[in-house]
């Protein structure tokens, strides 16, 4: 019995895979690739950008197409009315499924494949760690915010605790450090772990932090690791969107905590200094190297394709194909947007039914997805951070399988109908 099954699924995953082959999908992805991609100039300077601009057309790209493609796994056999003749073969609806799935998902696969041999010559950064400041705990000081705003009534009335806890929390961390003419600011860092290897890193002053005339600003950063100091310049003119500074080889040592000064030299008051501490000052740690950080990021992206097949898959279960495609795109953005949102709890609903309901499905719909958006797949591809291999796996456990397993139940219960035969 197995045997069928394992052979029938086979059938199934060879088919979806033929179908694509025979139509426009793959030699569309590869046209888009192409242009998105290799077209591109290849050296490693500010051209980056329209690498950026070409991942993001190519991801969306790839995710609206996969979302399509599920929805005409075997839409097209409903409309007309070919599944007579796949419902004779020994097949269970689970079997269907997960073989059409597979099938559709097969050239999108393929299409990640392609994109790593595109970008795999490219000068691509290090994943590297990144480590920020060590900074007063922000819980604390949005605690103690938000009683200072009670005492001076200005906190709006009937506002819930969490809801009005978050809300100081969020402004304290969005807020901006200006750094005075001939002044400095002092930072410490937890450096390098005992059980690092390698003691290169560097430090990345991030988040567009120059205002006004940049020439006229004169910076200076002094490191101090244990009895070893070094001053550091950032390169003139300085870049609007910040500086990297490499560190010097052997500043750092396993287990020794860093100390940070970044000094402003000038007293001219035509250029300014904004950046936020938590999210723009980062200390740049040993991380994985550029091939593995690049499957990583394709890794990521095969997941959200993925995601995309299983939610038209489910959807044409139970639906027409003109029907599938608007409600799983209408579905595909819900997502989204809920993800994107902020968190809200159903603590936090007080109003009514109506909004406790929504917010209860909001937080289930978005909860999974918030891991995704955090990792930020693209910008640590481009901008050299480490993309991890465990949050991939975290995501693979708490996000694709559960909505693939969910989907793959839509497909049992929904009925198929006498003139789908």
């Amino acid at each position: 019995m197995m045997r069928a099954l394992l052979h029938a699924l086979i059938g199934e995953v060879s088919l979806g895979w033929r179908r694509a082959l025979r139509g426009i999908l793959p030699w569309a992805l590869t046209a888009l690739l192409g242009g998105c991609l290799i077209a591109f100039p290849w050296s490693d300077g500010p051209e980056r950008v329209h690498l950026t601009y070409g991942l993001i057309l190519v991801w969306t790209a790839l995710l609206i197409t996969a979302l399509w493609s599920g929805g005409t796994a075997y839409a097209l056999d409903r409309e007309r009315h070919r599944l007579t003749l796949t419902f004779t073969k020994p097949l269970r609806r689970l079997t269907l499924w997960w073989g059409r799935f597979i099938g559709t998902l097969a050239p999108f696969a393929a299409a990640t494949v392609l994109l790593w041999l595109c970008l795999a010559p490219r000068a691509l950064p290090e994943g590297r760690t990144p480590q920020g400041p060590e900074l007063p705990s922000l819980d604390a000081m949005a605690r103690a915010e938000l009683l200072r705003l009670r005492l001076l009534r200005r906190v709006p009335p009937g506002i819930s605790e969490a809801r009005a806890l978050r809300a100081v929390r969020d402004d304290l961390e969005s807020r901006h450090t200006e750094l005075q003419p001939a002044s400095e600011r002092d930072y410490t860092f937890a450096g390098l772990p005992k059980d690092a290897t390698s003691t290169t890193a560097a430090l990345r002053l991030g988040g567009a932090p120059f205002l006004g005339a940049r020439d006229a600003l004169d910076l200076e950063v002094v490191l101090t690791c244990g009895d070893r100091t070094a001053t550091l310049t950032p390169p003139q003119p300085l870049l609007e969107r910040g500086f990297e500074l490499p560190l010097p080889e052997g500043l750092l040592q396993p287990g020794e905590s860093v100390s940070l000064i970044l000094r402003r030299k000038d007293n001219n008051g035509a250029g300014s200094v904004l950046y936020r501490e938590r999210s723009d000052l980062h200390l740049l740690l040993p991380g994985q190297p550029a091939l593995v950080n690049l499957t990583a990021f394709c890794t990521t992206l095969l997941l959200t394709l993925a995601l995309a097949v299983a939610l038209g898959t489910a959807h044409v279960c139970a639906f027409s194909l003109p029907t599938t495609l608007f409600v799983g795109t209408l579905a595909f953005l819900s997502v989204v947007s809920a993800a994107l949102s902020p968190p809200t709890t159903v603590a936090e609903e007080t109003a009514n039914l109506w909004s406790k309901a929504s917010a209860a499905l909001s937080y289930a719909l978005a909860t999974p997805f918030r891991d995704l958006v955090g990792l930020s797949p693209l910008h640590g591809l481009l901008q050299g951070e480490a993309i991890s291999f465990a949050a991939l796996g975290k995501l693979l456990l708490r996000l694709l399988l559960p909505w693939c397993i969910l989907c793959s139940l839509i497909s049992v219960v929904s009925p198929v109908k006498d003139e789908d035969l």
